[in-house]
């Protein structure tokens, strides 16, 4: 079982403390900073505060996190997108980005598929990584732009380049499918092969649909079942339902209807349709398969 891969966008203090671009330093910053560090967030927030109202893009990016993390101020999405606005509109492409996932899930703000694409691509155009792998994933599903996956298959091979690993996984998915590239199994297991060594559990579930259909890859029942466990238990929904079913129908394990209830139930848990349907067919055919 496989979908188009996507993620919705999260938002992370960490990857907005990647400097991209050389900011000006300011008095104050590096004392925020250093008050950040230690854990003291109202101080950081004291210090950053008055250089972000003089227009200091990396002091605004900072109190965007603050309001979206919720501290050293009470979480608030309006004001989080409100600074990273700021910051964003003077060229910062970390707040850009940032800016473009508040965009496209609708929090701050409206949602808004074309205005995310648009602030993705502008950070994407000054080399974000997770940027290029969005805009990628925009053209893939036509979210914001017209669908067109040969631009997909650009912006995700510049994504790989800088190593994201959510670019391996949905080019390789646009391999399995033959769009935009020509279909290629063997590429594909090389790129969820990839992410999944950087723990990505969708590549890792997908690289073990690769070992269990034989594609690409010789078919290996028991490196599905490896690959597809360690993907469940970060509780990806898909490979919870997939483990089941390989329980169920005795793949790399003798059949094991006890087990697999327990993987559709968990997959079933996350509102994963197909799973709720396999744990009643088997418990309607064994009762005490609990």
């Amino acid at each position: 079982m496989f979908r188009l891969y996507s993620l919705q966008p999260r938002f992370a203090l960490a990857l907005s403390f990647v400097v991209l671009f050389a900011a000006p330093a300011f008095a104050g910053f590096d004392e925020g900073q250093a008050a950040f560090d230690r854990g003291d967030y109202p101080a950081a927030y004291k210090e950053w505060l008055p250089l972000a109202d003089k227009g200091n893009a990396l002091a605004q990016l900072r109190l965007g996190d603050l309001f979206e993390q919720g501290q050293g101020v009470a979480a608030d999405d309006g004001m989080a997108f409100k600074w990273y606005q700021k910051a964003a509109r003077s060229g910062n492409p970390a707040a850009q980005y940032a800016l473009a996932g508040c965009y496209a899930i609708g929090r701050g703000t409206r949602r808004d598929a074309a205005a995310a694409f648009d602030w993705y691509r502008k950070a994407a155009d000054q080399g974000h990584g997770k940027a290029q792998f969005r805009l990628g994933a925009a053209y893939a599903h036509g979210s914001g732009t017209a669908q067109d996956f040969a631009q997909a298959v650009i912006w995700y091979r510049r994504a790989i380049a800088q190593n994201v690993a959510d670019a391996q996984v949905g080019l390789g998915f646009l391999y399995v499918m033959g769009e935009g590239v020509e279909r290629n199994y063997g590429e594909a297991a090389t790129l969820f092969r990839q992410a999944a060594e950087q723990n990505n559990p969708v590549a890792q579930n997908m690289l073990g649909y690769l070992y269990a259909e034989g594609l690409g890859l010789t078919q290996d029942y028991a490196q599905a079942m490896s690959w597809r466990k360690r993907a469940a238990e970060q509780d990806l929904a898909e490979a919870e339902f997939d483990l089941g079913a390989m329980y169920e129908k005795g793949q790399s394990v003798p059949i094991d209807y006890v087990t697999a209830v327990k993987w559709y139930r968990r997959a079933a848990a996350q509102d994963y349709g197909p799973a709720k349907e396999s744990v009643d067919r088997i418990t309607s055919r064994k009762p005490h398969a609990e």
